[in-house]
């Protein structure tokens, strides 16, 4: 009787915070999605403007989310919070800019093993990536590059992590990718196992680093080789 109970005062402990924190993302991209719609619906803005400022709204509200939820509702002191995330002073380690390197490095060797399995057997493998920053201001390049990576970071793997595990984060993360509409939903998948070595990184390391040297690393490298076919 006992054990049910405990059970039961857990799920209820995790929907609260749950609750709340998904009520402080609503109004923080509620509110910086405004200015945005405001200009669109009086012509100032252009419909691709509205895409690209939108999309970096919903990319701040991640950490923009975390960082209040634990200011309000956990009433932690700003000091504190950088340590919570795996981002304090104890973090940064030689070892830890290494291990960036190293999951960039895994990453890059599965696109090059995806890359040569497409060629040999013939099958294409397409997504809208290129339609998505072929025409991207330069703005959003360098916030895809460098932004983007922290908020994601701070977010699926600095939040996520510790309270739903490596698994439900990768799986996350990778769902919300899904909208590359890649072949085979490769980007989707690469995603997930991004987030599960990023995550078994985190969670062995009590670091974010690894993950954000390797997600901008990334995100840049991908960008790079974008514009050198494209161009």
């Amino acid at each position: 009787m006992g054990a049910k109970k405990s059970g039961r005062g857990d799920g209820a402990g995790l929907a609260r915070p749950v609750s709340i924190f998904l009520l402080i993302f609503a109004v923080l991209l509620l509110i910086l999605s405004i200015p945005w719609a405001y200009l669109y619906s009086t012509g100032a803005m252009s419909y691709s403007s509205l895409e690209y400022d939108s999309a970096a709204s919903l990319s701040m509200s991640f950490s923009l989310s975390v960082l209040y939820y634990f200011l309000l509702y956990k009433r932690l002191k700003p000091v504190r919070i950088p340590s919570m995330l795996g981002l304090g002073k104890g973090s940064i380690r030689i070892s830890n800019v290494l291990l960036g390197f190293l999951i960039l490095a895994i990453l890059l060797t599965l696109e090059v093993i995806v890359a040569v399995a497409s060629y040999a057997t013939g099958v294409h493998i397409s997504s809208n990536v290129a339609a998505i920053f072929g025409s991207a201001p330069a703005w959003f390049l360098v916030f895809s590059a460098i932004i983007a990576p922290i908020n994601e970071e701070v977010f699926f793997r600095g939040f996520l992590v510790p309270r739903v595990g490596i698994l439900a984060s990768a799986a996350i993360f990778g769902l919300a990718h899904f909208t590359y509409n890649s072949t085979f939903g490769i980007e989707v998948i690469a995603a997930f196992v991004f987030g599960l070595i990023s995550g078994y990184v985190y969670k062995k390391t009590n670091s974010l680093y690894p993950s954000i040297i390797a997600h901008i690393l990334l995100n840049s490298i991908s960008l790079l080789i974008l514009f050198s076919v494209v161009v």
